[in-house]
């Protein structure tokens, strides 16, 4: 089978025609091969498009494991059951969808205007290119990021669910630990006392995800002073 045919032909389409609703930017040459963010390195795909294409990059390019990675994160979820294009396709509409409404964090919790940290700067002429981008990057590497070192339940985008359920962290440290520390979606069911279905829970255990890395790191919330005194 010519993986590198099916390829061109899908780009070709993605090329010569304008999606309406949801889509997704796909780089026609993998950056971790050398492609650019240019517009001409770029490509509208469906999300099942661009499901199919990070495939066929593997198919092309067995070798290449930046492309194995990308393409694994994509059919696997997190707890590590496969999904096709049709599977990974509805999930990202839905998400999409969902970030449209008044659940996306920046309108519950908007930071513009004067709150912004880039308010009142004047962006350089190279800003965008990827000089400009690598800049940028350093600029909010460490403790040069205007959030490092903010806690969860303090940070801009907060919402009063996930600060509820920082609250409750000492006894969902416990529940992770009694149950030899499990992935974040196994702990939401848990800490729900439900089973976590992916169709109907996979916003809700969002925030599940942050508290596990924290978690994992060796974090105790009784043992951090800021956290006890947030409860």
């Amino acid at each position: 089978m010519n993986y590198q045919k099916i390829y061109n032909n899908i780009v070709r389409r993605g090329q010569n025609r304008i999606l309406e609703g949801y889509s997704e930017k796909h780089h026609i040459v993998p950056r971790c091969m050398g492609g650019t963010d240019e517009v001409t390195n770029l490509v509208s795909l469906t999300p099942e498009e661009h499901y199919l294409c990070h495939l066929l990059l593997v198919k092309i390019h067995p070798k290449n494991i930046r492309l194995v990675k990308a393409a694994m994160f994509m059919v696997s979820s997190n707890n590590n059951v496969k999904r096709n294009n049709k599977a990974y396709g509805w999930i990202k509409r839905q998400y999409s969808e969902y970030m449209r409404g008044p659940n996306n964090p920046q309108k519950i919790n908007p930071i513009k205007g004067e709150q912004h940290y880039a308010f009142g700067k004047k962006l350089s002429p190279d800003h965008f290119t990827e000089n400009g981008k690598k800049v940028l990057a350093d600029k909010m590497l460490g403790n040069k990021n205007p959030c490092a070192g903010i806690k969860p339940w303090n940070h801009p985008r907060a919402t009063d669910v996930t600060r509820a359920l920082w609250k409750r962290a000492d006894e969902i440290h416990n529940i992770w630990i009694v149950n030899n520390k499990p992935s974040y979606c196994k702990l939401y069911g848990l800490t729900m006392n439900k089973n976590y279905n992916w169709k109907d829970d996979g916003k809700e255990a969002g925030p599940f995800m942050n508290m596990v890395k924290y978690f994992r790191s060796g974090w105790v919330p009784t043992a951090d002073i800021e956290w006890t005194q947030y409860k």
